[in-house]
């Protein structure tokens, strides 16, 4: 059976799709994926970028002889995602569509208005149980974790449980093989070149090494309200949702990128928490790593779940960087976040971290947000002063606040009548720019290390208030604006 699976991620290394296509060539069928980045012209936002009519057509040709055509995205992928289906259907392409990730997962019935099926949940299963069925021409309306639109009715099957093994599943395909990219307006075949040589937003190469983000478990054991884990821990209330891949299948991940893409320069373990192991599970895993593999790496901590016993294991691994999420300064906020355990551990959890920065080779990141409808201007300004007080370099990136659908932050914004325009607020924000002109203006400064002293005045009260008032947000709009 011919599949084609395609990926309006703005990267290429896109875990998902990579998966799923590994998933589907062990199981004997003919896959093609499609990598359509896209960037956006200068005056366009970047969540609302298109594909031109030419690339469009290209698409529509290798999918010509699909049996079945996949989509993965997240939600800020949703208009591109409807751009290519729609273009696809109206231009005859009768093979069906289906939608998976984590946006179909939280809102099927709106995916379905585009895509003739939708996955909830993790994928895998399901498309191979879809695909098989497919082929050997029986019905699959039944099929778990799937629905499906049948004339006006909606078939709601069952979810499936959560795969527990992980190192059941087959490494990602990076096999370039049918694989094909959307570059400088055309759509050509994608080589292990185009890999190494691609910049993406988060992961650029390094005369010829690449930055390698790979996952060794999925889940989170937290469910802060404004995070998909919430909604995963709704779905799957009695299972296990946190798991682990182990050591071995993660060094044959990355030995084989090795081989077949290029060197790697720095990986980057994109768990949603790569401490929430305990003490000895890290250390037996950092010490296979750093004797099979040895590269540097970074990768994301709790503060709940990090201590200097850990600290000293990832160092002697390689650690080169921790990523930790402190996201506001506010206990009121915090709060709304479920977030108050977590909280409470930041002050001793940056303390901790900032004693081995200097034996880090990057500074650590500290995530912030900000933007949060529900919050005052002075737990803004709490929380940018703490950004402001931690050591320089800054590498801490400070995010404006995603109501993404199926969170419990988006019902109460929605209910609360916050939610006026789902393209602008949902689809098409780009969570790096700020509603506030004033403090997008602050946050590029503060990305570009000024001086703290000048950032602590931008942040007194008085000064934040006159910066923020409506005559003000007329200046900064008719000023700033296109340099912001």
């Amino acid at each position: 059976m011919n599949v084609t699976l395609i990926s309006v991620d703005q990267e290429l290394y896109c875990i998902g799709v990579r998966l799923l296509s590994a998933c589907l060539k062990q199981a004997g069928h003919r896959v093609r994926c499609v990598f359509m980045p896209a960037w956006p012209e200068r005056d366009t936002a970047k969540f609302h970028a298109t594909f031109s009519l030419k690339v469009l057509a290209e698409v529509q040709l290798l999918c010509a002889d699909a049996d079945l055509i996949g989509f993965s995205l997240m939600t800020n992928q949703f208009l591109q995602a409807a751009c290519v289906t729609d273009y696809l259907k109206a231009h005859r392409i009768t093979a069906p569509i289906i939608w998976g990730g984590i946006h179909p997962t939280v809102e099927p019935e709106a995916c379905l208005e585009h895509a003739d099926i939708v996955c909830l949940g993790e994928g895998e299963e399901a498309l191979l149980e879809l695909a098989d069925r497919m082929e050997r021409r029986r019905v699959y309306r039944d099929v778990r974790n799937l629905w499906l639109r049948v004339d006006e009715e909606i078939i709601r099957n069952p979810l499936r449980p959560l795969v527990q093994d992980l190192d059941a599943l087959p490494l990602p395909d990076y096999s370039c093989q049918d694989h094909f990219l959307v570059k400088e307006g055309r759509v050509v075949a994608l080589t292990p070149k185009d890999l190494a040589q691609f910049e993406g937003e988060r992961f650029h190469a390094r005369e010829q090494a690449i930055y390698y983000p790979v996952m060794t478990s999925r889940g989170c054991a937290f469910a802060c309200t404004y995070c998909c884990n919430g909604v995963y821990k709704r779905l799957y209330p009695h299972q296990k949702r946190l798991r682990w891949r182990s050591v071995e299948s993660v060094i044959r991940e990355l030995k084989m990128i090795q081989q077949e893409v290029a060197p790697i320069h720095l990986v980057f373990m994109v768990d949603d928490n790569f401490t929430a192991r305990t003490d000895r599970e890290l250390e037996a895993f950092c010490e296979h790593y750093r004797a099979e593999v040895g590269l540097p790496f970074a990768c994301q901590c709790s503060p709940l779940t990090i201590n200097a016993r850990k600290m000293e294991i990832l160092l002697q691994a390689g650690c080169a960087k921790i990523v930790m999420g402190v996201e506001t300064a506010s206990d009121r906020v915090a709060e709304m976040y479920n977030r108050r355990s977590l909280h409470k551990a930041v002050p001793a959890a940056i303390t901790l971290i900032e004693q081995y920065r200097s034996r880090m080779a990057l500074p650590p990141s500290y995530q912030f947000i900000i933007d949060n409808p529900y919050e005052t201007l002075s737990d803004t300004l709490q929380t940018l002063r703490l950004a402001v007080s931690l050591p320089r370099p800054w590498d801490n990136p400070i995010y404006s606040l995603m109501l993404f659908p199926g969170t419990p932050l988006y019902e109460k914004a929605a209910q609360d009548g916050l939610i006026q325009d789902r393209v602008e607020q949902i689809y098409g924000k780009n969570w790096l720019d700020q509603s506030q002109p004033f403090f997008r203006f602050w946050v590029r400064l503060y990305r570009a290390n000024i001086p703290p002293v000048f950032l602590r005045v931008l942040l007194w009260p008085w000064m934040a208030r006159l910066m923020t008032s409506r005559v003000a947000h007329a200046f900064w709009r008719m000023g700033l604006v296109r340099w912001l």
